[in-house]
């Protein structure tokens, strides 16, 4: 931990910076937010933090360099800044000696709003933050408090590891956006009256969207008719088998035998030791643990696919190769895994035309990628992926990770039914790109528009891929609320959103943008990894070849336990509307699911049981009361996140169970229009 004992501003206030950055963070950031009325105190809590990395930082340099390389305008920008941090350090221990540390530092909040924080003094003050922080002096000694504290869960390299990675990131884009002056005098701290930027409402583009929707899907319900008129048709209809695979998370380095159980985010591996009893060993296919998969078990599931009566027409590959290591990767080694899957497909189903999408942890470091400049990932693996390209999808994919091109199967033509994949980066609440870019990322949202009008003149269809699900708690409320309103509007071209990264199989309503009707719904396979104890698992679906609807989705699953007994054999668990009951395949019949998720006990405990591929006995899923029940039913029913947790009664931004979500959803969250 580093420890500076030796800091003085103006010979008047000695600190330790290791005791004051700890009781600024723990009295304020963290006590503060604790509070009911969290949000309104956000911004000052920032402002904290703010002093504290001026104070470390100073502290830094000048014990290393005493300013030397810096001007004399910046030498007198830092001197001024550290008397003021002093004085506010000094006025906080006068009113906090009655030991009622957070009512003296919200009296010395008042202290700093009142004098001299103006801002004309703040936009004098944060370009000197810039070249405070950001520099190969004080980043490292950031990166070190910040991973020492992660330490105290985590092993510490594994903390440093990651942090470095993201250091490199997080530390330009706040300093070029969200401290810039601009951006923080005015918005954030809220000490400038005149703001350069205002919050782009999401009303103004839902009804925009929604202005010229067609008479006959005023109601909502043209998604369920078509369903309807299937289930009328009295003749034998033919249906197409389609392949939805995600989160294979291989892992070159598992090791049997090794202990399944560490005290690290990714355990089955040499580096953790042998298992410390049998029941702990990871198992030669798999452990129902924390670990992801050796090549024979992901290998086994390609096999099992090419030895299949009836292969599947096409797939659906929705992102996520590589291993959990996420302090240990690079942009090759990520490559490497995608390749290497890639390969998989390519040698055991050469014939079956493959859609693929990237996952957040194709990129590094993992959930990054700017929209503002060619992503090396992307680059390395559209060369990998463009024999299942066409032109100008390999163009646009390479250079922004989307794409939209006819889907074409094995045996089958598809006409006028259309990919589109989209990468879900632009909407990640970790991609600290969007820090930056604030207002639709890689312009994916306007790109998705115009090819939704195209095919409305041209009478297409679409199915849309990506990882991670729009409206869930990954994907931020802004993108998420307008991804919706496209959904509303283009209703009749949509045949079925399928998406990833949860590693469950899981569904979830798409509603319109009142939140009243089911127009559609969206799909999770589960994954092929065993992270999080799960068994291995994915869906082939039967699509109705006239319409293009789903009508079936079978699930099958690799039982890793019966795999390390000596019987490794994949086969189908069950097919979804026989397992629910349900009439048939539409949004409707759905949200009659959720209906009995709430009110029906077992339907719920089942449902859980069945997500992550039933990896124990039913009887550890036991979902009958009344709040599980209820909570289960608010997650399915409702497609934003926002929306669920107000109807399980909980607050939106939770800063006690989910801080990093709620941080960056206020952080990264609203679309921001320039005002000049």
């Amino acid at each position: 931990m580093y420890h500076n004992e030796h800091y003085d501003v103006k010979n008047k206030c000695p600190v330790d910076l290791e005791l004051e950055i700890t009781l600024l963070l723990r009295d304020y950031i963290i006590v503060n937010l604790l509070r009911d009325h969290s949000l309104r105190h956000f911004r000052q809590s920032l402002w904290i933090l703010f002093i504290a990395l001026i104070a470390f930082s100073h502290a830094e340099l000048k014990g290393v360099q005493d300013l030397k390389f810096l001007t004399p305008l910046q030498q007198d920008y830092v001197g001024d800044i550290s008397e003021y941090v002093g004085n506010a350090i000094m006025r906080y221990r006068e009113v906090a000696k009655d030991g009622h540390s957070l009512f003296g530092f919200e009296r010395t909040l008042g202290f700093l709003w009142q004098n001299p924080l103006t801002c004309g003094v703040c936009h004098s003050t944060l370009p000197a933050l810039d070249f405070l922080i950001d520099n190969s002096i004080v980043t490292p000694g950031l990166e070190k408090i910040i991973a020492y504290f992660c330490g105290k869960s985590l092993a510490y390299e594994v903390c440093l590891g990651a942090i470095q990675e993201m250091g490199s990131i997080i530390v330009p884009e706040v300093m070029k956006f969200l401290i810039g002056p601009k951006y923080a005098c005015s918005r954030l701290v809220g000490v400038c009256k005149n703001p350069h930027f205002k919050t782009a409402d999401p009303q103004d583009y839902i009804d925009r969207v929604l202005s010229d929707k067609p008479d006959f899907i005023k109601d909502n319900d043209y998604v369920n008719a078509q369903y309807r008129k299937i289930a009328a048709d009295p003749n034998p209809r033919k249906t197409v088998k389609v392949l939805h695979l995600s989160d294979i998370h291989l892992d070159f380095e598992y090791k049997e035998g090794t202990n399944a159980h560490c005290d690290e985010p990714l355990c089955c591996r040499e580096r953790y030791g042998p298992a410390p009893t049998p029941e702990a060993a990871a198992g030669k296919y798999g452990a129902l643990a924390d670990c992801d998969i050796p090549v024979i078990t992901a290998e086994s599931a390609f096999k099992f696919l090419n030895n299949m009566d009836e292969k599947p027409d096409l797939i659906f590959w929705t992102g996520d190769s590589t291993p959990h290591d996420i302090w240990n990767q690079t942009v090759e080694r990520n490559a490497l895994y995608a390749t290497k899957i890639s390969e998989f497909l390519q040698v055991h189903l050469p014939d079956v035309p493959v859609f693929p999408t990237p996952g957040n942890h194709e990129f590094f470091p993992v959930n990054v990628m700017s929209y503002d400049e060619q992503d090396p990932f992307l680059k390395k693996i559209a060369s990998v992926w463009k024999h299942w390209l066409d032109e100008e999808s390999f163009e646009l994919f390479e250079k922004y990770g989307y794409y939209s091109m006819p889907m074409k199967g094995m045996n089958n033509s598809w006409e006028n039914v259309r990919v589109l994949s989209i990468n879900t980066e632009a909407c990640n609440g970790q991609n600290w790109y969007l820090i930056s870019q604030t207002n639709d990322p890689g312009n994916m949202l306007a790109w998705m528009e115009e090819e939704f009008k195209k095919m409305e003149k041209s009478g297409e269809k679409a199915f849309i891929i990506g990882h991670v699900q729009p409206g869930g708690g990954t994907c931020l409320n802004a993108w998420s609320e307008r991804y919706r309103a496209l959904m509303e509007r283009y209703q009749h071209l949509i045949l079925s959103n399928f998406f990833g990264h949860t590693h469950s199989e899981q569904i979830s309503l798409i509603t319109d943008t009142k939140n009243q009707s089911a127009i559609h719904v969206y799909h999770a396979p589960g994954s092929l990894t065993t992270y999080s104890s799960h068994n291995p698992q994915f869906r082939i679906l039967d699509i109705d070849y006239a319409t293009g609807y789903p009508v079936k989705a079978h699930k099958y699953f690799f039982n890793i336990t019966e795999a390390n007994l000596g019987n490794p054999e994949w086969k189908e668990q069950y097919e979804l509307t026989e397992e629910y009951e349900m009439k048939d395949f539409s949004p409707e019949s759905f949200y009659n699911l959720t209906l009995r998720f709430r009110d029906v006990p077992g339907v719920a405990s089942r449902y859980k049981w069945n997500v992550g591929g039933r990896p124990y006995p039913l009887s550890h899923y036991n979902c009958n009361s009344a709040g599980c029940m209820k909570g289960l039913y608010c997650t399915v029913r409702n497609f934003l996140n926002f929306e669920s947790k107000d109807c399980r009664g909980s607050k939106r931004y939770d800063f006690r169970n989910n801080l990093a979500d709620s941080v960056a959803e206020i952080a990264l969250n609203p679309f921001l229009e320039h005002v000049e």
